[in-house]
């Protein structure tokens, strides 16, 4: 499996993917492509029984969704969209991913925002260091997480601890992650690949009908959660249409996609704060002036 944004090694039956997408590491429609054909592959997997998700880039892990890739989703009826209109395509990505029969690991060393967030919170077990930096700054541009994160992360951490990582809008570090369950624990940068190699091996030992057993209990116990999980899907997904549509997000939105590099990325938050987003007053005039236009 040879891939552009993804680098794969193995190692017996764990299975190693770096994301390997240029100085930002940012997830693409290229990359959510990859994902999908290699997330079909593993479905039909069985020498494969671990996936450990890392970085190939010592300082993003993914920085967030490309903002120029998310212009093009919107507007460019040539690139693939969700054939269910109220899961859209980074939603049905990660449902993927959460529901492999592989156990999945996410190992976290550097900054962790938005899309690529909300893809690790699918993953099964996730650990970070300490210096680790997770935010998801969508609230700051004047929407919200789409691709499963709000829901997820309320259904993880609880809506409280998820409204304030959500509305603060600012990093968060490895400790604070794993004191809140957004990941499992925080461990030294010189620690953490040997724990979770160590892991991996250990898991990689037990039996597929073991996991499969872990898997299926696991299933059953969190069923009465699922319809839950797709009306909030739903819900993002009628959310980004809505607030995409307003014309300050939208001219918000194109000013951060000419800031995609590593010197505006790297403190992210402080970055929007400075170009003064789409407050709560400029949208509410975005929407007077359009149900003004619309006659309503």
């Amino acid at each position: 499996m040879n891939y552009k944004t993804l680098a794969l090694r193995r190692d017996g039956r764990i299975l190693y993917v770096d994301f390997d997408n240029g100085p930002l590491n940012l997830m693409t429609i290229d990359m959510v492509g990859e994902l999908f054909d290699l997330a079909g592959k593993l479905v039909f997997d069985r020498e494969t029984s671990v996936v450990v998700l890392g970085s190939a880039n010592p300082e993003f892990f993914l920085a967030h969704f490309d903002l120029e890739d998310l212009f093009r989703a919107m507007n460019d009826p040539d690139v693939p969209q969700s054939k269910y209109d109220d899961i859209n395509v980074v939603q049905a990505l990660t449902t993927m991913w959460e529901a492999l029969p592989q156990v999945t690991i996410g190992l976290l060393d550097g900054i962790c925002r938005g899309g690529g967030l909300e893809f690790l919170l699918a993953t099964h077990m996730r650990f970070a260091t300490p210096e680790s930096r997770l935010c998801l700054p969508e609230a700051s541009g004047g929407f919200l997480p789409t691709g499963g994160g709000t829901t997820r992360l309320a259904l993880q951490i609880g809506p409280a601890r998820a409204r304030e990582v959500i509305l603060s809008g600012r990093d968060f570090s490895g400790e604070e992650a794993a004191a809140y369950g957004m990941v499992n624990r925080a461990l030294p940068a010189d620690e953490i690949c040997a724990y979770v190699d160590d892991l991996a091996q250990r898991v990689a030992a037990r039996s597929a009908g073991s996991v499969g057993a872990v898997n299926d209990v696991f299933t059953k116990v969190y069923n009465s959660a699922v319809d839950a999980q797709f009306a909030g899907f739903g819900a993002e997904s009628n959310a980004m249409r809505t607030l995409l549509g307003i014309p300050a997000v939208q001219e918000h939105l194109r000013q951060l996609a000419g800031l995609q590099d590593v010197e505006h990325e790297l403190d992210l938050p402080a970055t929007i704060a400075a170009l003064g987003g789409p407050t709560a007053a400029r949208q509410d005039t975005a929407r007077q002036d359009q149900d003004t236009r619309s006659g309503s």
